[in-house]
């Protein structure tokens, strides 16, 4: 196990122990703009087969990686964005509505993995450049978590829930997308222009609200 893996262990146990006390309670992940690559795009832009771990991200086996990519819209590029690891079967760019008007990118707002309307955005890399037709998407709200945090909210995959944010910018926000997967840890995901309105940062606590 390597340090960081030891960490993130370490850090996992901490949380879960919070929300077993309070399971109305859950984290926040702050999601700057970001890639995951397929395997083929992945070897294209770098010339060889898999990321390097640089730091370990909360969801089990994710990780940000060293490599980072610049990308081209219409309107301009934005250089060094983050690359997740591990590969997935499709590349998808993750971008905050800011990071689409600064690109002229029109990306529609779907849940990950969704990409059959996702917009066109092209990619390069230090080996190469790659054109992908459906990648781009602004990344709808959402929290995951394992089933058991699930029922212990009488929640179930793809329901929609509001979540209270404290402190001086802090209020309601709705609409958050349920996401219920074995592997999950419980944590909410905000991209930057939603954290900044709200004041949010990684690590914050907030409550999910029931009715």
């Amino acid at each position: 196990m390597t340090e960081a893996q030891m960490i993130s262990e370490i850090a996992e146990r901490v949380v879960a122990k919070l929300y077993e006390a309070d399971p109305q309670r859950v984290i926040v992940g702050i999601s700057n703009r970001h890639v995951h690559l397929c395997d083929a795009d992945f070897r294209t832009l770098f010339g060889y087969d898999e990321p390097t771990v640089r730091t370990m991200v909360r969801q089990r086996g994710e990780f940000a990686a060293e490599e980072t990519v610049t990308l081209h819209g219409p309107r301009g590029t934005m250089e060094r964005v983050r690359v997740m690891g591990p590969n997935r079967p499709a590349t998808q760019v993750e971008l905050s509505r800011t990071d689409t008007r600064a690109l002229g990118v029109k990306a529609p707002m779907a849940q990950s993995g969704h990409l059959d309307d996702a917009a066109p955005i092209e990619i390069s890399g230090p080996a190469g450049r790659v054109s992908c037709e459906h990648a781009a998407i602004v990344a709808g709200r959402h929290i995951h978590m394992g089933p058991a945090d699930a029922a212990a909210l009488g929640l179930a995959d793809q329901d929609r829930v509001s979540v209270l944010f404290e402190g001086e910018r802090g209020g309601r926000l709705d609409h958050f997308l349920i996401r219920v997967k074995d592997s999950y840890l419980a944590e909410l995901h905000l991209d930057t222009d939603e954290g900044n309105a709200v004041g949010a940062k990684t690590g914050d606590h907030v409550r999910i609200l029931k009715d």
